[in-house]
């Protein structure tokens, strides 16, 4: 949700199991173990060219509608995962600048030089990248020096005590006028409740993102919220 105007302009790409054995698994549980045994390559691109072609429907009636995809660290590594972007995007007829990639804080502010060589690929094309879970980790604002991340997601740990907490208010406003200085956008991720979105709607962030708009819905629910 844009937080000026109160617009709907990016949806992000969750993935879910439904087991018949297990029932819901969490995304903390399975994503691992996929990471663990390779499949995230396979089903990672499966994700990737979904969250695509969702994009291309919405794009038709909301030209400037973006879609985040989270990926994993061994996604990036994969040879070839770049022109693999390049062309889902080209047989989805999805603009780059439409779509969004997330990495955890934790991970980009490990990663080494020839990571950071890949986000810079990435960008070249126009594809943006968030950082996610931002604050969470030991280094967070030293890691902004020589971020590329074109946006930040400033972790829901931040909110949560947001109508009684003057510290996290302040950290907010902090890191939004440092990153504005840098030109980083800014996101705040998990407003539940209307008392929390008036609270922070004022503190100048680009972007608030939480349940307060939306659970996770089928594309289908949203597409109506977009009309």
């Amino acid at each position: 949700m844009e937080a000026d105007s109160g617009r709907i302009i990016a949806a992000e790409a969750l993935a879910r199991w439904h087991s018949s054995m297990y029932g819901n698994v969490s995304p903390v549980v399975f994503i691992p173990l996929l990471e663990k045994s390779g499949m995230i390559l396979t089903i990672g691109k499966w994700i990737f060219e979904t969250a695509l072609r969702q994009c291309a429907a919405w794009l038709k009636k909301c030209p400037d509608f973006c879609v985040s995809v989270n990926l994993s660290y061994l996604q990036l590594y994969e040879e070839g995962f770049i022109t693999f972007m390049k062309e889902t995007l080209k047989k989805c007829h999805v603009p780059s600048r439409n779509i969004i990639v997330e990495m955890t804080e934790s991970y980009m502010v490990k990663s080494s030089e020839e990571l950071q060589a890949i986000f810079q690929e990435i960008r070249s094309i126009g594809v943006r990248i968030a950082m996610d879970d931002f604050g969470t980790g030991y280094s967070s604002l030293g890691v902004l020096k020589n971020s590329p991340a074109d946006i930040v997601k400033i972790d829901r740990i931040f909110i949560k005590d947001i109508l009684n907490s003057e510290f996290d208010a302040t950290f907010i406003q902090f890191v939004v006028r440092l990153c504005h200085d840098v030109n980083i956008r800014v996101l705040l991720e998990g407003v539940e409740t209307k008392a929390e979105y008036e609270k922070v709607k004022t503190m100048g962030l680009d972007d608030i993102q939480g349940y307060y708009f939306g659970k996770p819905m089928h594309p289908e629910k949203l597409e109506e919220l977009l009309r």
